[in-house]
């Protein structure tokens, strides 16, 4: 009997090790991926021409619900790991909602993104905010000024030379990158809140009485990533340019 027990054991093991392999891996290649995106949008912020677009107010209270998130996520495996059941799916309620909650943002962020002018495929013309709050111009290098609804390089203290016809057929690269950058990886939090939504459906599906503990910590351990890769994306965007 204890041979069995023990090798019930082992196999048990064995598959938790097997899964945290899977996910690790899974992991490492989401990294990759936004690698390659992060290593596009530094190489194309040195073009001729470059908008540096603010990042939208909505992005920071996404910021925030995702940060919580994290904690509840924490809270919910400390409560399945003690046997309760209760507050384990109370928590994990509250990080659906939380989850939700960032989403809901990410699209009020891109609202706003709409509201000046940054579309996912737009030119500089169809800028809407206002200049050196919403957005600043990168030109050959220089800064540009915009004054009297035109476009100069700094040195035109006579204002002689304006750009806007010159600039207007240049792509606004920078708003796309952030709906791009931001809509992906909205894209793999969805990913963790499904996961999470079929583990309360497995309870009623299998007729459990507790939510799976070795679900809900490989859950976790995907959801404060993805919580930690919008960290990382937040802060490459508002301090690369």
């Amino acid at each position: 009997m204890s041979e069995l027990t023990s090798d019930m054991s082992w196999d048990g093991t064995r598959s938790e090790r097997t899964k945290k392999m899977v996910l690790y891996i899974s992991i490492f290649s989401i990294i990759m991926l936004f690698a390659g995106f992060s290593s596009a949008y530094v190489v194309t912020s040195y073009s001729e021409l470059w908008v540096n677009m603010n990042v939208p107010d909505a992005f920071y209270l996404s910021t925030a619900a995702i940060l919580l998130s994290s904690l509840t996520v924490h809270l919910a495996v400390k409560a399945s790991n003690a046997n309760n059941e209760n507050g384990a799916r109370t928590w994990l309620l509250a990080t659906l909602a939380l989850g939700l909650a960032f989403g809901a943002f990410q699209y009020t962020g891109w609202s706003q993104l709409v509201g000046v002018g940054g579309f996912l495929s737009g030119h500089v013309d169809s800028l809407d905010g206002v200049y050196g709050e919403d957005y600043t111009i990168s030109y050959k290098g220089q800064e540009l000024v915009y004054e009297n609804g035109d476009y100069f390089f700094p040195g035109d203290d006579l204002r002689e030379k304006p750009l806007l016809n010159e600039i207007s057929i240049f792509n606004n690269s920078s708003s796309s990158y952030m709906y791009v950058l931001s809509f992906v990886h909205l894209l793999h939090v969805l990913g963790g809140i499904l996961f999470f939504i079929g583990l309360f459906a497995a309870l009623y599906i299998y007729k459990r009485e507790r939510i799976n503990n070795l679900s809900l910590r490989l859950g976790s351990i995907y959801w404060h990533f993805v919580d930690i890769l919008w960290i990382y994306l937040l802060l490459f965007l508002v301090l690369i340019h």
